[in-house]
């Protein structure tokens, strides 16, 4: 009998073991993530936790940026946008009423925003579209004039200039505004139909006693009418109605005075006016394969753009003269006499300057009207 006893209590003892041990597990099993969405991107967003409780839940998070709602089950988690470049992190800590807690991490990327383009571009007066490449997590908007038309693309941000038919240089500027900052980019059209027009030429030419002396006129660039891309400089002669002819080159801005150009014929003096350079050695040279080269300048912080041209020789080039083979740069384009119709030095042929510009400028102004 006494045998009997001590079974059935041995048999109770490992029937409060067995309940003990159900309700460890059932308390660990009160509380389980089931499924979340809260790794987010730079934007504004929100996310949730789904979890599986067997009694209310309560949520907070770590960081004041992350903030929870709770609504039965589901922890809705919100982030405001984010402009930092870092990615950073939270938690939030979700509990029910049996005291069972679980730790969900949170994350949000650092926001990706850039407009990879140049601050400046040149282009030409024709239409033209170009590209300009664009990564941003953010909305962004773009600010253009009238004549700039724009649209998102795969590769970042299209823009087409329209036709400039101004008869002047124009640029616009064109602005993006995201939450995370501006980038401004300036367009500036410009070329050979922009270069007629007025304009205040500085120069030295020879004075008293062959001194230099500092002179400014206003003249007139005239187009061809078959060749745009050949100008007259109409005023810089002091010998009324002799134009100084100029060559444009749109590819590379550079308008050239050209040299050994035969510009007319004085009856009443029997001379032949043509152009020649003037080198600094203190030669002048015909030789038509020479010009007097300046690179246009645009200053684009002006309201109105108006082209510059500093005339100044680069490259040098090299010729035979009194001493051998002399290197030297042109300094000056001018007008100079001939006794026949062939600019050749010797047998008194070369009668001398009539006109001489000596570090030519031009700038385009505003007509007179």
């Amino acid at each position: 009998m006494k045998k009997i006893n001590i079974l059935w209590m041995l048999i109770g003892c490992l029937f409060l073991v067995t309940s003990c041990s159900d309700d460890d597990d059932s308390a660990v099993a009160s509380l389980q993530v089931i499924k979340s969405d809260v790794s987010f991107t730079a934007i504004a967003t929100t996310g949730t936790i789904e979890v599986q409780s067997n009694s209310a839940i309560t949520a907070v998070s770590n960081q004041d940026w992350c903030t929870v709602t709770v609504n039965g089950n589901v922890v809705t988690v919100a982030v405001p946008t984010y402009t930092g470049l870092v990615g950073r992190n939270a938690v939030v800590e979700i509990s029910n009423t049996l005291d069972s807690k679980v730790r969900v991490p949170v994350s949000q990327a650092g926001g990706v925003w850039y407009v990879n383009g140049d601050d400046l571009y040149g282009l030409s007066d024709e239409e033209s579209t170009i590209t300009i490449p664009v990564k941003s997590d953010y909305d962004y908007t773009v600010d253009m004039p009238a004549w700039i038309t724009g649209e998102k693309v795969k590769e970042g941000y299209n823009f087409t200039l329209t036709e400039n038919t101004t008869g002047n240089a124009r640029k616009g500027t064109v602005i993006f505004k995201s939450q995370k900052g501006t980038k401004e980019i300036t367009f500036v059209q410009f070329g050979v139909n922009d270069i007629a027009g007025t304009y205040e030429a500085t120069y030295s030419t020879f004075g008293e006693g062959d001194d230099w002396v500092s002179e400014t006129v206003k003249i007139e660039l005239l187009q061809d009418e078959e060749n745009e891309a050949v100008f007259y400089a109409d005023g810089l002669s002091s010998i009324r109605g002799v134009v100084l002819p100029l060559k444009f080159d749109g590819e590379t801005y550079q308008l050239s005075a050209l040299n050994g150009q035969y510009l007319g014929f004085i009856e009443s003096q029997k001379w032949y006016l043509y152009t020649i350079v003037r080198s600094e050695a203190g030669y002048v040279h015909a030789d038509t394969s020479l010009s007097y080269p300046a690179i246009a300048e645009l200053d684009v912080d002006d309201e109105e753009l108006m082209p510059f041209f500093p005339f100044k020789d680069k490259k040098g080039f090299s010729f035979t003269g009194e001493t051998g083979t002399i290197k030297s740069f042109i300094d000056a384009i001018g007008v100079y006499v001939f006794a026949s119709k062939s600019p050749t030095f010797g047998n008194n042929n070369n009668l001398g300057y009539y006109d001489i510009f000596k570090d030519l400028s031009i700038k385009k102004i505003k007509a007179d009207h």
